[in-house]
């Protein structure tokens, strides 16, 4: 069936090109990479990102073309004429690797903890280091050999070493917010 400007419709090429005709395929694309692009655009791609995500939209489309049940439902040209880009896109807007900056405060937090926690002594201190510092070991048959305690008292030595280093940490701003620190003392 053709729509009233005697073009194929989206279904009708779809079938075509499912048929192995390039021409029709071309069509699809030349009718909806704006769409795909602006897509993409939207995301705040740098324009080869953009490009990439048109590309891998419309080879994603391709390979699942020959599956398609509903040929007015290709998954880039739904109902509605939505797009739906790959992951791949997504994943290029936003930036998972941690930047210098959380790599420097990460190390400054991991310098301030292991300051505070050299400044424990006793059981609490061997108590911390085994749990939280490898090789860790939560089997606390270990834990209560290595700081000559019995298996009981590992739980309240550890909250009271805990406590102490929460205290230290907020002594040396490494602590909660002030707004926070009020609410749970």
């Amino acid at each position: 069936m053709r729509n009233g400007v005697d073009r194929p419709t989206v279904a009708e090429l779809v079938v075509a090109a499912q048929a192995g005709d390039r021409t029709a395929w071309a069509e699809l694309v030349t009718r909806f990479d704006g769409m795909v692009r602006a897509v993409a655009t939207g995301f705040r791609l740098q324009d080869a990102d953009v490009g990439d995500a048109a590309q891998e939209t419309w080879m994603r489309a391709l390979e699942q073309l020959a599956g398609l049940r509903q040929p007015e439902g290709l998954g880039v040209l739904a109902a509605g004429r939505r797009v739906h880009l790959d992951s791949w896109a997504a994943e290029q807007t936003v930036e998972t690797a941690p930047g210098p900056e959380e790599h420097a405060l990460q190390a400054e937090t991991q310098r301030a903890v292991r300051s505070a926690v050299d400044t424990l002594s006793g059981r609490g201190r061997i108590v911390v280091e085994i749990l939280f510092y490898p090789p860790r070991t939560v089997d606390y048959a270990v834990i209560a050999e290595s700081a000559n305690i019995p298996m009981g008292s590992i739980g309240p030595t550890r909250a009271r070493a805990l406590h102490v280093l929460r205290r230290r940490l907020e002594y040396t701003e490494f602590g909660p917010c002030p707004a926070a620190a009020g609410r749970d003392r």
